[in-house]
């Protein structure tokens, strides 16, 4: 059973405007009638912080309440009392996955832009959690947005962060970036710091040189790009991602969870890939630059380059080897 209630639900707007009376409210709807009330429960409109104050006074058993808030509810239980609630519902697995992953997306779309209590940002962020890590949506961006709410308002966001690493998508790098361009000195700042582990970017005048540095930066690189498992949110030191060297001499696209090249190595690149790793770091970095910028400004010349064995690649260069490690 859906209400109706057009673009308004009068408990959103009272939950904004005066979260207190939200009980007593709740109780004059109830009077009115329970289909009424439960109408407002299921309207489309509903926003999860209303659900999250009243759940204690609604009953996820009634047959009033559509799939929608009885799954919400349910997850408020697992997440705060330990319980193990699933949906009873008659359906088909697709369908039964279907109702959970939209309930849940529901609760963070209508409700992360709050904190309520830690209660409430505990049930957020593993909700968010099981979005990207039990269900695999898309929903990185939103995570991205998420953590700097939270940093802006000083509020805990070290699991999400920890959630949204640990997904080991680079793409997460280029949501934070655009924070770079924010007329927020809190969010652009904080950008720069998550993204300090780039040297461009650490070492930019200004924020939007920064922006220019890292597309730049990501454009080389975003390919070759492996999750180190260090976070640098609470260490400045820490590098989340690494470059693959030698996937970018090759030009062969990584995993950046496992760091294993996604295509396959021709037999003559495995001979070439095997002497390339075994180069100091810093004559990798200054290789693998040199290979991809010749392999985008005239690939056929990269062709006939990179089949010569890779000594002869150096002396071509006039490089012996450079000492020290890479980046």
């Amino acid at each position: 059973m859906s209400g109706d209630h057009g673009s308004v639900n009068d408990l959103n707007t009272l939950r904004r405007n005066r979260p207190e009376m939200l009980p007593m409210k709740w109780a004059e709807n109830l009077r009115m009638g329970r289909d009424y009330a439960a109408s407002l429960i299921n309207d489309p409109q509903l926003e999860f912080p209303v659900l999250f104050l009243l759940r204690d006074q609604l009953d996820m058993r009634g047959s009033e309440i559509d799939d929608r808030p009885k799954i919400a509810l349910a997850h408020i239980q697992n997440v705060l009392h330990g319980a193990d609630l699933g949906i009873q519902a008659d359906a088909p697995f697709p369908e039964q996955h279907d109702l959970v992953v939209d309930s849940l997306l529901w609760i963070l779309r209508s409700g992360w832009k709050n904190i309520i209590s830690t209660d409430y940002t505990q049930v957020i962020d593993q909700t968010a959690i099981h979005i990207l890590h039990t269900f695999h949506q898309d929903w990185i961006r939103e995570m991205v947005n998420l953590i700097f709410y939270r940093y802006k308002n000083k509020s805990q966001r070290h699991y999400l962060i920890s959630a949204m690493l640990e997904t080991a998508n680079p793409v997460m790098l280029v949501h934070i970036s655009n924070y770079l361009l924010s007329d927020q000195n809190v969010e652009s700042h904080y950008a720069r710091r998550l993204l300090g582990f780039i040297p461009e970017v650490r070492h930019a005048a200004d924020n939007k040189t920064a922006f220019l540095a890292f597309e730049t930066w990501y454009e080389e690189n975003g390919n070759y790009l492996v999750y180190t498992g260090e976070t640098n949110d609470a260490l400045p030191d820490g590098r989340p991602f690494r470059i693959h060297y030698s996937a970018k001499y090759l030009g062969k696209t990584v995993n950046p969870g496992s760091g294993e090249p996604i295509q396959n190595l021709l037999p003559d690149e495995q001979k070439t890939y095997s002497d390339f790793v075994k180069l100091p770091g810093k004559t990798q970095v200054f290789l693998a630059a040199y290979s991809a910028g010749l392999r985008k400004q005239q690939p056929g010349q990269w062709r006939r380059w990179i089949s010569l064995p890779l000594q002869k690649q150096l002396k071509s260069l006039n490089v012996l080897t450079i000492r020290g490690e890479g980046t």
